[in-house]
């Protein structure tokens, strides 16, 4: 039921009491870690569980149900936008705190859960997604995101959709809604896409295989300075 509520969720659904020191328990909350796909434990003792939430005051209940795990339906919240929104909460081990779940509503739920195969993140590459970014997501709409960074810290930007088919994100440097109507063939951004398998997934690209550096944004050869470089190394080691 844990790996069930994991998998469908992100979250487990409920406290769990691992052995950390021998004779000795600590209830945690257990989640996905989005990025990584990693189990993360968050102790339970450091987790606020509020009385209200984007304008809505939660009863005891709503509260009683998140502190001890489980998901709660929330309706009329209010985004930075003044928009109204609608999801489900859920304490996120992961986030440190509440996370949201945008869910369709009961009679949509068999598409919700054959949508759930790609996980809608609070943050990617190290950058916070807004709820508007979340919901666009969710919705299969294409969103324009700055700032990510990959493990070296090279940042990059990029258009993000997802992938349905692959159970992925997919990266483009322009919008493919805008490229689709135009009747373009869209593909993912090569450019992001190799600085971040090299940088961040320990992949190897063959032009810039011998570059000891980090790939800069959207680098997929070498600069004229790196190949300086690789070149003088080559020499010395003749």
């Amino acid at each position: 039921e844990d790996k069930n509520n994991l998998l469908q969720t992100g979250n487990a659904g409920r406290i769990l009491h691992p052995q950390y020191k021998e004779g000795e328990t600590t209830p945690v909350f257990l989640s996905i870690d989005k990025l990584t796909n990693e189990l993360v434990a968050a102790r339970a003792d450091k987790i606020n569980i509020p009385e209200e939430i984007k304008g809505v005051k939660l009863n005891e209940s709503q509260q009683k149900e998140l502190a001890e795990g489980r998901a709660i339906f929330v309706e009329g919240m209010t985004a930075r936008s003044g928009n109204e929104f609608s999801a489900w909460l859920q304490v996120d081990a992961d986030k440190r705190g509440i996370g949201f779940r945008f869910d369709q509503q009961q009679n949509q739920q068999q598409n919700v859960n054959d949508q759930r195969q790609v996980r809608i993140p609070n943050s990617l590459l190290g950058k916070e997604l807004n709820e508007e970014q979340q919901q666009k997501l969710e919705k299969r709409e294409t969103v324009y995101i700055s700032g990510m960074k990959d493990k070296e810290g090279q940042e990059f930007n990029a258009y993000v959709k997802i992938n349905d088919e692959k159970g992925k994100l997919d990266f483009y440097k322009w919008n493919p809604d805008k490229a689709q109507t135009k009747g373009a063939e869209v593909t993912p951004d090569k450019n992001s896409k190799t600085q971040v398998a090299v940088n961040s997934e320990g992949k190897t690209n063959e032009a810039t295989k011998d570059v000891r550096e980090p790939l800069n944004k959207e680098q997929v050869t070498p600069t004229e300075q790196q190949t300086d470089k690789r070149n003088r190394s080559k020499a010395h080691s003749m």
